[in-house]
């Protein structure tokens, strides 16, 4: 496949991407902040800790609107008060005792102006500064990633506060990325955005997905794990890998949807950290590997989750809940010497499986096959075969 037929392919499959999530529903106006909390450890000797993540209510991710990210949904809604906003975050910020660790998470980027307007932003950092946290992270993209921002954002913050940002990676392959995942971010940016972090004195965290769009099980396992190795060669401190679920409202969901995409197996996960977990043992004894998103709730969101069956699938989240407190690869080794189901003989045939087709390929298959789908107004100019 030539450039032009490659940028051909990408038009159409971000075409029908913003269709899919054009019939979604918006935010209610009466949800502006959710709190959750889980357990993280970091630091050394490690430790374990209480996270605080505030989702709070914006119009939405800028990129989600441009039809990128094939598997996110996480909501769009309408034009906001930022001053409404801000005064519900405030709210619950109060509650969190001082010196915790705070996330702070709106549908996207953090440091995007058109998604949170600086004013909002300088008046929730105020407020999490105030709790003095011991750690504050957040998210954000490279586009917008830049050290007039971080360095504004770190001034807010007493020194010593363990301050995290995490970059949606999803690949270290820019054409997989882009074609797969419709993330066009160039790969230097990536690297730019690692050293302007890690100059900052910030911990770089690199989101690296397992599962992406038109990749077979051998596909998606190898750029994996190259995606590990890669983004720790760039510098980036943790390398947190999510295994992807089918969501509504995506162009991944409604691949599979079609029988055209399945979710990466538990056993896959398990595989890949047995594989790399050790390349990078740090002074505590542990590795830089994290993980998320491993066992989702079913939803009207999350449709269909990385799979396993009944037997051995508590023997899989056991040992992967094991794995993210300790991250090393004998926190594995129950699931690793699970034999009482051929799920894992199942695993290891589909990473080896020849299979005569790439994923441009595949690609090609999901856009055709919404070319010819449903009503022709929405998915006129699509196709690529």
């Amino acid at each position: 496949m030539n450039d032009s037929e490659k940028r051909r392919l990408r038009h159409a499959l971000v075409r029908a991407n913003i269709a899919i999530r054009a019939g979604r529903p918006l935010y209610p106006e009466y949800n502006n902040v959710f709190l959750r909390t889980y357990p993280v450890t970091f630091g050394a000797p490690r430790s374990e800790y209480q996270m605080y993540q505030f989702w709070f209510r914006t119009r939405g991710c800028t990129y989600d609107r441009a039809g990128q990210c094939s598997m996110c949904n996480y909501g769009i809604g309408p034009e906001i008060r930022p001053e409404v906003v801000a005064q519900s975050v405030e709210r619950k910020l109060a509650t969190v005792p001082e010196a915790a660790c705070l996330y702070l998470s709106p549908s996207g980027s953090l440091l995007d102006d058109r998604e949170v307007p600086a004013e909002m932003r300088e008046r929730l950092l105020r407020a999490a500064a105030a709790r003095r946290p011991a750690t504050f992270a957040f998210e954000s993209r490279p586009e917008v990633c830049d050290r007039d921002k971080l360095d504004g954002l770190r001034r807010h913050f007493a020194p010593g506060t363990r301050l995290v940002c995490q970059i949606g990676v999803e690949s270290w392959d820019p054409q997989v990325r882009s074609m797969c995942h419709l993330k066009p971010t160039r790969q230097q940016a990536y690297l730019d955005t690692a050293g302007t972090l890690l100059g900052l004195g910030f911990d770089p965290i690199a989101n690296i997905t397992l599962g992406g769009l038109g990749l077979s099980p051998g596909e998606a396992y190898r750029d994996t794990l190259a995606g590990v190795r890669g983004a720790r060669a760039a510098g980036y401190r943790t390398q947190m890998v999510f295994p992807l679920s089918a969501k509504a409202g995506t162009l991944l969901g409604w691949a599979h949807d079609q029988g055209m995409w399945e979710p990466p197996t538990l056993w896959m996960l398990v595989r890949l950290l047995a594989a790399c977990a050790d390349d990078a043992i740090g002074p505590d004894g542990y590795g830089d590997l994290d993980i998320s998103w491993f066992n989702p709730q079913l939803d009207d969101v999350v449709q269909s989750r990385p799979d396993s069956c009944e037997l051995c699938r508590p023997v899989l989240v056991e040992s992967l809940s094991a794995f993210r407190l300790h991250p090393r690869a004998d926190a594995l080794a129950p699931a690793m010497a699970w034999d009482d189901c051929p799920c894992p003989a199942r695993t290891d045939r589909l990473l080896t499986e020849p299979d005569p087709l790439g994923y441009l390929d595949r690609l090609v298959a999901v856009a055709d096959r919404w070319t010819g789908q449903g009503d022709v107004s929405d998915r006129h100019g699509l196709g690529v075969g």
